[in-house]
């Protein structure tokens, strides 16, 4: 046994402890541990990189006075209802059956609505576009998202593959960052790099520490790798 070893071993782990304790207190303001504020931290800097919305709107402008029909069914009656008043308020026309939905119109202004709806619940204004459809605004976008969906499906059908590649990039860079970053405060990394660079260091720090910890402890109990020791034949 090597004394010096095990006993910086079991400090080197009990620290660890120690901190892993304090990491799961709520005291790091609102009432959060410290994985929650690590993960609000680095939610609001992938907010505040994730804003396309201004490249999203010049990307709808393109289909401006692209015509588009489309027959598609969100499947319950009130999911067809809000689709239905979504498309309408862009600007195109609608014909229900049941819930089917025939919808033609300009596909530019349709999505620039889309974009610009996603915009405001980016922005933690859901408010406006409850009060605007008369349901939530994360409704809203949910809404959108799904029945863009089903266009594009059938637009592919039509061969019409530009418009489809359109609607997926409008999918993915406004409607799913409006929609998943609710609620979050955007941060920038710039302003944040001395705090970043503390966690990240951290992070590494902090599991170099318990590795270490354990390998000391081994080792001050006699246990490790070494070279094997090789027998002499008599």
């Amino acid at each position: 046994m090597n004394t010096k070893k095990l006993i910086l071993g079991i400090f080197l782990l009990i620290s660890f402890a120690v901190v892993l304790f304090l990491i799961f207190m709520p005291i790091f303001g609102d009432g959060r541990n410290g994985l929650e504020f690590s993960d609000d931290f680095f939610n609001s800097l992938a907010k505040g990189s994730s804003n396309y919305m201004d490249d999203m709107r010049k990307l709808s402008q393109t289909f401006a006075g692209t015509s588009f029909a489309v027959q598609i069914d969100p499947g319950k009656p009130e999911k067809a209802q809000r689709t239905e008043t979504l498309f309408t308020q862009a600007g195109a026309q609608v014909e229900a059956a049941g819930t089917v939905l025939k919808i033609t119109g300009d596909l530019g202004a349709v999505l620039l609505k889309s974009v610009n709806d996603a915009d405001f619940l980016f922005n933690n204004q859901g408010e406006k576009l409850q009060a605007q459809y008369n349901f939530s605004g994360r409704e809203v976008v949910r809404t959108w998202w799904e029945s863009l969906n089903q266009v594009s499906e059938v637009l592919t059908k039509q061969q019409a593959f530009k418009q489809a590649k359109g609607i997926s990039e409008i999918q993915k860079r406004a409607l799913e960052p409006g929609y998943n970053f609710y609620g979050i405060i955007p941060k920038s990394v710039r302003e944040y790099a001395g705090m970043l660079t503390f966690m990240l260091v951290f992070y590494v720090a902090y599991t170099l520490w318990y590795g270490y910890g354990i390998f000391e402890l081994f080792a001050g109990m006699g246990l490790g790798m070494g070279k094997p020791v090789s027998k002499k034949e008599v």
